[in-house]
């Protein structure tokens, strides 16, 4: 139905506003806390959430024991390997950086959708793909059109990219056995089981501040209610009704949004360029979501 079809995009906006404000949440935790140690307690908190909700609300849904390989494939896909490198990444850059090269998910995610899940794309979807990349890419350079960034980080989050697209496949067959929201809720569950025993040995390198709880604990909240549980669960419902080649595109906007919060917030400054690569952005993920008629969601 058509309102049903704006609905889907309004969800993959949500989702990617609140994104965007994770890498600043992060930047944020990473004061205090190594990387695994917030994603571990994040998705402590994201499966805390869920569990009450789907349960207080009677939502929960039975899981066949038979998908079970599927969602752990899922979960070490994202969120344990794709938030490790993601984390890391972010420790050695700038969060608008972070989210640039993260935004080059949805330019690579094709290329696999139409391997392994036979998706078509227009020529216009294609137009709007780089249209997007091109303002991804101004965004990173500076007035002088230098690139500046930590070669580990640019590294780290290059290989987010990559695992992203691995769950991308893998979130495409789900959605068609699961309601989003179960999806969400099993993959934190596993991921949380993943990430114990890193966590464990990755505070004998890196120890943790817990006692500056005061510091962490709201951005640590947020991170789990509002990036693994409600995020994840509109991203799951817009990729179930649009597709891995088209829903991935809306990940073009974080940096957008996470630009203009670190604006805002006065973390860092919204240069010219940063302003020509956000509209071009959007004009490009506009450009992207065009279908025939007969196709549209």
């Amino acid at each position: 139905m058509k309102n049903r079809g704006y609905l889907v995009h309004i969800a993959g906006v949500i989702a990617m506003i609140i994104w965007g404000l994770s890498f600043i949440w992060s930047t944020q935790v990473y004061r205090n806390l190594n990387p695994t140690a917030t994603i571990f307690l994040r998705l402590v908190v994201a499966t805390v959430f869920f569990t009450a909700l789907l349960f207080i609300f009677g939502l929960n849904e039975k899981v066949e024991r038979k998908h079970l390989g599927l969602f752990a494939l899922a979960a070490m896909f994202e969120p344990f390997l794709y938030f490790i490198f993601e984390g890391y990444g972010l420790k050695h850059t700038s969060p608008i950086i972070g989210s640039a090269i993260i935004a080059m998910i949805p330019l690579v995610t094709p290329v696999a959708a139409t391997i392994f899940l036979k998706e078509k794309l227009s020529p216009m979807n294609i137009v709007g793909f780089i249209v997007s990349f091109v303002g991804m890419m101004i965004m990173l350079i500076n007035k002088d059109l230098e690139f500046i960034a930590s070669t580990k980080g640019v590294i780290f989050l290059f290989c987010a990219v990559i695992v992203a697209v691995g769950y991308s496949i893998s979130l495409a067959k789900l959605t068609k056995l699961y309601k989003p929201l179960t999806i969400t809720w099993v993959q934190n569950i596993i991921g949380m089981i993943y990430f114990l025993p890193m966590t464990i040995v990755m505070e004998q390198f890196e120890p943790s501040n817990f006692g500056n709880v005061g510091e962490y604990i709201v951005p640590l909240v947020c991170l789990g209610v509002l990036c693994s549980a409600v995020a994840y669960s509109l991203w799951a419902f817009a990729f179930s009704k649009l597709g891995a080649s088209r829903a991935n595109v809306y990940s073009n906007l974080i940096p957008v949004f996470t630009g203009i919060f670190s604006f805002i917030l006065g973390i860092e400054a919204l240069s010219s360029n940063k302003i020509l690569g956000i509209v071009l952005v959007v004009v490009g993920l506009i450009f992207s979501q065009i279908r025939k008629k007969e196709a549209k969601v």
